[in-house]
């Protein structure tokens, strides 16, 4: 319907009374269709609204324009029309005759309502500031990432322009962007995003691996003077990585009662969660909990086995995973050191 009723205004004086609603009109009549054609329905019906407001905006303004009347050729005059603008169109039909104008419009300059830049006869958006690419309609940025929305891959999440407007991923949590990340699988610091090197810890990606066991008292939860560097040094990986949240894990070998057990593995990790607390890493990031020996990583059957048993783990905890769970007689509230297997001095963990 409005195509036919364009090339009726079109055949009658809508081209010479209403020549920018006209092309008003017919361009956003255009937008709608190819929006139309792309799946946009939404936006096909908001150019759509416009063509038809351009439309009957022009067909007023015909059924309201004068008659063109044509000049009186008076034979009798010797002197030929004037051009007081210079524009080739004389001042006898020229709508605007001081000041210069194309003859599609009677003489009379093009305006520029907006101020774009773009003529308001070649402007689909007259009242609305836009750019030459879009007909002088806005260009559009609905998640304002700074990215408009005819080049943003991701119109509605806000994105970085290296890629069109897609949100950038940061794997690791460290808060170095993936592609900017040489270690997008474990956190690291800046510049590169790759952890830095320790002697006596490594930053893996679930965990803090530690070099070295840590030695405690026999059947006690005191740590030993020894292992205070190793400590130290992962206060230090916290400290270079604040993001990260760990459990700390304490585990037994089986020899005792698990109660025991389950008793002496939580003291422990209560020890060392202290001993970081005091190390300036905020108690909010840290969690311990006791396994006793419900989870060994060596058989118990050897004295080997069993020193690797014996052992405290430190694992990455995200903000949105679940507390882990803790082994079944596990206390649920920190218990005080209490004896049970001895701790000697354990080898290194195995690589």
């Amino acid at each position: 319907m409005v195509a036919r009723q364009l090339e009726q205004a079109k055949r009658g004086e809508a081209m010479r009374c209403a020549p920018a609603e006209l092309a008003t009109a017919e361009a956003n009549y255009e937008f709608s269709e190819q929006e139309l054609s792309d799946g946009h329905s939404v936006a096909s019906h908001t150019y759509s609204q416009i063509a038809q407001d351009s439309l009957r905006k022009a067909l007023k303004m015909t059924s309201e324009c004068p008659p063109l009347v044509k000049p009186e050729v008076k034979v009798a005059a010797a002197e030929p029309p004037k051009d007081s603008d210079g524009d080739g169109i004389t001042d006898d039909v020229d709508r605007c005759p001081t000041v210069p104008g194309p003859a599609e419009n009677f003489g009379c300059p093009w305006g520029d309502r907006d101020q774009d830049g773009v003529p308001d006869n070649l402007d689909a958006c007259p009242d609305q500031p836009g750019i030459p690419e879009l007909k002088g309609c806005p260009d559009v940025d609905a998640d304002k990432d700074g990215v408009p929305d005819r080049l943003d891959k991701c119109p509605t999440v806000p994105g970085i322009p290296e890629l069109q407007g897609c949100p950038d991923k940061d794997s690791d949590g460290d808060g170095i962007a993936d592609q900017l990340d040489k270690c997008p699988d474990v956190p690291g610091v800046p510049p590169d995003g790759c952890p830095k090197k320790y002697s006596l810890v490594a930053v893996r990606k679930d965990r803090i691996e530690i070099k070295q066991q840590i030695r405690f008292a026999t059947n006690k939860s005191k740590i030993l003077k020894a292992s205070f560097p190793l400590l130290n040094q992962v206060s230090a990986a916290l400290h270079d990585s604040p993001q990260l949240k760990i459990q700390i894990e304490g585990h037994t070998d089986n020899v005792g009662a698990k109660s025991k057990n389950q008793k002496l593995s939580q003291a422990r990790a209560d020890s060392v969660m202290a001993y970081l607390i005091d190390h300036g890493i905020e108690a909010d990031r840290l969690t311990a909990i006791g396994f006793g020996s419900s989870h060994p990583i060596a058989s118990n059957s050897t004295k080997a086995g069993k020193a690797l048993n014996r052992r405290v783990e430190f694992k990455f905890v995200s903000q949105e995973a679940p507390e882990a769970e803790a082994a079944p007689d596990a206390a649920p509230v920190p218990a005080p050191a209490a004896p049970a297997e001895a701790a000697p001095v354990s080898p290194p963990t195995p690589p």
